[in-house]
């Protein structure tokens, strides 16, 4: 009789002071929807039975913009039907504003751009400005770039240079026609005394196959006769 009491107690006390919990009810699966518009997410979801629970917005390298690209739960999870799926979307890359480094040396220019979060592609043309030297950024300073955007820089190799001409032989004139011809001037003339060269250049500088630039003087040694000396009485 009190083994018969106390399972009758047991039964009384569990279904009526602590009845069983509810069959669970059926679990709804969380559908992926990362790299999909929010649009299409959020139909994914009605789809499933399930609701937004919230958006966070991230700023993201690649992703374009309004695309999802995390999800908690994640997908394959199981939830209960109406339960909220929070996502993340992203609001595209984090962009920066193009520094001004026209005139700057490439080394620094570059430096500067890359400490920036840009991607520095680098070419090189003649100038007239200083080898080294910054001339020109594409796009130009002041325009925006995501992070991790390229942008090209040119650099300076100077002003062109071609080689000297040998003016041995010219007369002056003839060797000032054809300086002024390369974009090169006649600086000092020096006339030397010579058996065999007068009337003609014997010497320059700089000296022929030397590199020269646009608008360089070039200084030449022309012979000239020997004056005869005059014996006096």
């Amino acid at each position: 009789m009190a083994v018969a009491g106390a399972f009758a107690g047991y039964h009384v006390s569990t279904g009526f002071f602590f009845p069983a919990a509810e069959p669970p009810t059926a679990l709804q699966g969380v559908p992926d929807v990362r790299g999909v518009t929010m649009a299409e997410a959020l139909q994914s979801l009605a789809d499933s039975g399930l609701g937004l629970g919230g958006v966070d917005s991230v700023r993201h390298p690649e992703a374009p913009l309004g695309t999802v690209i995390g999800q908690r739960p994640l997908p394959g999870r199981t939830a209960l039907p109406g339960a909220d799926v929070t996502l993340a979307v992203s609001a595209g890359p984090a962009v920066r504003a193009i520094p001004d480094v026209t005139r700057m040396p490439g080394e620094r220019a570059a430096a500067v751009l890359a400490a920036a979060g840009l991607a520095v592609l680098v070419d090189t043309v003649d100038s007239d400005l200083p080898a080294g030297q910054v001339i020109a950024i594409e796009p130009p300073p002041g325009d925006s770039l995501p992070v991790l955007g390229s942008l090209r820089i040119l650099i300076s190799n100077g002003p062109p240079t071609f080689a000297m001409p040998d003016l041995a032989g010219l007369t002056e004139g003839r060797a000032a026609v054809l300086l002024r011809s390369l974009g090169l001037a006649v600086g000092s003339v020096e006339r030397r005394f010579s058996l065999l060269n007068q009337g003609a250049v014997f010497g320059q500088r700089p000296a022929p196959e030397v590199l020269v630039e646009h608008d360089r003087a070039v200084d030449l040694i022309v012979g000239v006769a020997p004056q005869p000396r005059v014996r006096r009485r």
